[in-house]
């Protein structure tokens, strides 16, 4: 009967437009009432009776109708009795979920500012914001992360205040929502980082100093933890797939990438801010808790032989592959290509011969440990919430409680305006040795993805002084009296080298060098000190000297296919890999970006139908024509390459690569598909005979020939 009688209140209220608006405000909120001393549930009619109450309120402000509506909403104080129940432990989920709807609704479709303002006032809506509810329920999950959402919508420098209180430095809208970055739906990720880049874009100096403080001691420290830990997850998904893992294990390796890729680019987001004290401090945490120890520190033992670098006995993974290294720094690079607050410092310690000691320290040295707050409650939450937020203890870092001057950036400015000249610590141990060593790598995957890192360091180049890419070997500079490689591009020269070892190289990376090669004689100009002349003249004599050793190796190679089993067949192969030749390969960006550098190093008859994969990133298997089709492609390669670098076709290569280049595609492409065939003989085309010609014949001229099918059939 009491249900009933409800109904029929609940009917009256909405269903009769002539009945006053505010007695049907005073009815539903009578019901709300009685609701709330009802100890018995009727979750159904209280939850229709919110409806009824939002529907009301929406339509009176977008309408423009009865403005006392919204007036009685707010003098009877309803939204205190909304956030009361949410508040009660004896509600049920879908009342919750309700009232979670109703408040997003409200927020979102409001239009007055004098109703928009009562709704944040009070305090109100911060209480909600720090209600904790049942964080492992995904629907009541996803109905708060959507009423974050909707606040986040309306911030900007006036409605800033009633959400921070600066007296109390208390935040819980971003406090709470921060809490939710690692999480593993995307949905949420994403939400929660739009909603933090709104926050960094409100012009307000107090709320900026907090979100400051708050982030250097635990949100940023989080940021970077979550992503080495993705790295982690993304060198354990490849080694599975190198030790032939399923289909299963190939999608968690693409979508582990995918979320780290993702993350990249929120913290170049964040870096590329108008706040320079938001984008340095969050700079040296990624830098201190991922890029050098990690990243940095994967490339090679480093310190070890010094003993300056100490090891737990047994504890948690702490290096990645060299792959796997590689690959990420190869990101990094082309993500935060605009970003010199942590550009620089990679810069500098990855390519100076002897950069600043402390930048050298950071990278051999373990990670820090993740703080007490990181996960603390759920793998998908943080901690601290918006109550304790205040009473978190200082890290055990190494780093001031309090963001300061940027070390890493200080040390990296002042190294790359020198050069690095004069600057302590040992090469041996600098991160530029254990990169140029990966070029001699048994794994061809290192080798591609160093000259992509290479590669992607002059595209960036403009950045940085001449004398800080001369010095680290991407440049020529004057050669040293008594000749010598150090007066060139040492860089370019172990890149060259580096194709002599083309028997054990894959097609891909063989292009990559190739390509890597002409960009720099594209790049390689006289400085402004007159010095450049020389300097290119004496690597582009070094380079076409170990460019023609590795042609000759490759055309002896090629020769012992003309003898055999493949005579007969060896000039329709030689056809087919000149007609692929001549298609523009895929760019060193491309390929490096590609996770097939982490994927195992296929042969072409194991392939099968795998999806994406092609010959040029398989070796050859046990077909004999595959490894002379794969000679026949090489030395076409390097023959390129020695026409590209000889002093008739200089002139010419630097401008199709630069016209290449500028494009993201290969360099030399668009010259080797204009060259002329090796096998062109003048006689051939001398009566007008060519290749892909219609010739009329008459009759007497005509041959009959029987062609059989491998199905045994015969075409006449």
């Amino acid at each position: 009967a009491h249900q009933a009688s409800l109904g029929r209140a609940m009917a009256t209220a909405s269903m009769h437009p002539s009945v006053s608006p505010t007695w049907r405000a005073r009815r539903l909120q009578s019901i709300v009432e009685e609701e709330q001393s009802n100890r018995e549930n009727r979750e159904e009619i209280l939850m229709e009776v919110i409806r009824q109450i939002t529907e009301a309120l929406i339509w009176g402000e977008q309408n423009g109708h009865e403005p006392n509506f919204f007036d009685y909403f707010c003098e009877k104080n309803i939204l205190a009795d909304f956030v009361r129940i949410l508040g009660l432990d004896r509600i049920s989920k879908g009342v919750k979920l309700q009232l979670l709807q109703t408040l997003s609704m409200l927020i979102q479709n409001i239009r007055r500012d004098t109703s928009l303002y009562y709704l944040f006032s009070n305090n109100y809506v911060n209480q909600l914001i720090a209600t904790q509810f049942d964080w492992g329920d995904e629907e009541i999950l996803s109905y708060y992360i959507s009423f974050l959402k909707s606040l986040a919508l309306r911030l900007n420098a006036e409605t800033i205040t009633f959400f921070f209180n600066e007296r109390l430095e208390q935040f819980p809208l971003y406090i709470e929502a921060i809490r939710f970055f690692g999480h593993r739906d995307q949905m949420v990720r994403t939400a929660i980082r739009n909603l933090t880049l709104q926050v960094y874009n409100v012009k307000d100096e107090s709320m900026q100093r907090f979100v400051l403080k708050c982030s250097w001691r635990t949100y940023f420290v989080h940021l970077a933890c979550h992503l080495r830990e993705l790295w982690f997850k993304l060198d354990a998904a490849r080694e599975r797939c190198v030790a032939g893992g399923s289909e299963n294990d190939r999608r968690a390796l693409q979508e582990v990438n995918e979320q780290q890729n993702d993350l990249l680019m929120y913290i170049s987001d964040v870096l590329s801010m108008e706040e320079v004290a938001l984008r340095e401090a969050l700079a040296e945490r990624v830098l201190q808790y991922a890029f050098f120890p990690v990243l940095l520190g994967s490339l090679g033992d480093g310190g070890a032989a010094s003993g300056s670098l100490v090891r737990p006995a047994a504890g948690p993974r702490d290096r990645l592959s060299p792959e796997c290294a590689l690959f990420l720094l190869h990101e990094t690079f082309d993500i935060f290509r605009s970003t010199p607050a942590l550009l620089n410092p990679v810069v500098a310690a990855l390519l100076l011969q002897r950069p600043p000691a402390d930048l050298v320290g950071s990278c051999w040295r373990p990670p820090p440990p993740c703080p007490a707050t990181y996960q603390a409650t759920t793998p998908d939450v943080s901690a601290p919430c918006s109550a304790d937020a205040n009473s978190v203890a200082a890290l055990d870092d190494g780093a001031p409680d309090e963001p300061g001057a940027p070390v890493y950036g200080r040390l990296a400015k002042v190294a790359l305006r020198g050069g690095g000249e004069g600057a302590e610590g040992a090469s041996d141990e600098a991160p530029r040795t254990q990169l140029l060593a990966q070029l001699r790598s048994s794994s061809d995957a290192c080798v591609l993805l160093v000259a992509g890192i290479l590669s992607a360091c002059l595209a960036c180049g403009g950045a940085w002084p001449r004398s800080f890419l001369s010095s680290s070997g991407l440049l020529p500079t004057a050669p040293p009296e008594g000749g010598g490689v150090d007066g060139g591009p040492e860089v370019v020269l172990l890149v060259v080298r580096a194709l002599e070892r083309h028997t054990s190289l894959r097609v891909v990376v063989l292009q990559a060098l190739v390509q890597f090669v002409l960009s720099m004689a594209a790049r390689a100009g006289p400085s402004t000190d007159g010095g450049g002349s020389a300097g290119e003249a004496a690597w582009l004599e070094a380079a076409r000297g170990s460019a023609r050793g590795a042609l000759r190796s490759a055309a002896k190679h090629v020769r012992s296919y003309l003898q055999g089993a493949l005579a007969d067949a060896f000039l329709d192969i030689f056809a087919e890999e000149w007609e692929a030749h001549c298609t523009r390969p895929p760019g060193i960006k491309e390929a490096c970006a590609n996770l097939r550098c982490l994927s195992p190093q296929a042969a072409n008859g194991s392939l099968g139908g795998a999806q994406g994969w092609t010959a040029d990133w398989a070796f050859p298997g046990s077909s004999e024509r595959q490894h002379a089709a794969k000679a026949i492609r090489v030395f076409l390669l390097l023959r390129q390459l020695c026409h590209e670098l000889s002093k008739e076709g200089a002139a010419e290569s630097k401008v199709d690569v630069a016209m290449t280049s500028s494009s993201g595609s290969a360099g030399g492409a668009t010259s080797s598909s204009a060259a002329r065939n090796p096998l062109h003989v003048l006689e051939e085309v001398a009566d007008g005979y060519e290749d892909q010609r219609s010739v009329e014949l008459g009759r007497q001229d005509r041959i009959v020939c029987a062609v059989a099918s491998a199905e045994g059939r015969q075409s006449r």
